[in-house]
């Protein structure tokens, strides 16, 4: 049996360009991430985007509190709108490796998309859709993770057994 402190044996990203897209993804959205450690007394300038394009997410995961795992965006492009907390497919799999924590982190992330700029002949029903699909956007990545409490769980984070 795994420790509580251990930390999930799996982290996914899952990115959707546009908040029309369903909250659920596809197996193929999701990808795998470069994953680096770092500790609480390590240089935070080792964390930041060494060059441009790089998407760089921490997340934080303390084994000593009983908080749960955060997950914060340090890309100007990139946003972090949820992070759950769910069994992977296949997880008898992971169970018969003893010490191991089977579950999975699956980082949700949306991105500034790169409009066309406005043209001076947008119609007022464009902008307005515009400019809901941007508050929307902007909405889910403030509320995270601190957003109000749903049915004992955080808007951000879920716990799902698939």
């Amino acid at each position: 049996m795994p420790s509580p402190a251990e930390p999930p044996y799996y982290v996914l990203v899952s990115h959707r360009q546009s908040p029309n897209e369903p909250p659920i993804p596809v197996p193929s959205a999701l990808s795998h991430p470069t994953i680096e450690y770092h500790y609480a007394d390590d240089s935070h300038h080792s964390l930041l985007p060494q060059f441009p394009g790089e998407h760089v997410i921490v997340l934080d995961y303390d084994p000593v509190s009983n908080t749960s795992a955060t997950a914060k965006s340090l890309s100007t492009e990139l946003a972090v709108t949820a992070l759950r907390l769910t069994d992977p497919p296949g997880a008898g799999i992971a169970q018969e490796q003893p010490g191991r924590n089977g579950k999975m982190h699956i980082i949700e992330t949306t991105s500034s998309n790169q409009e066309r700029p406005v043209e001076e002949h947008t119609s007022p029903q464009e902008a307005l859709s515009r400019f809901k699909q941007r508050n929307m956007v902007l909405r889910q990545a403030l509320e995270y993770p601190e957003g109000p409490q749903l049915n004992g769980f955080a808007p951000g984070i879920s716990s799902d057994s698939t």
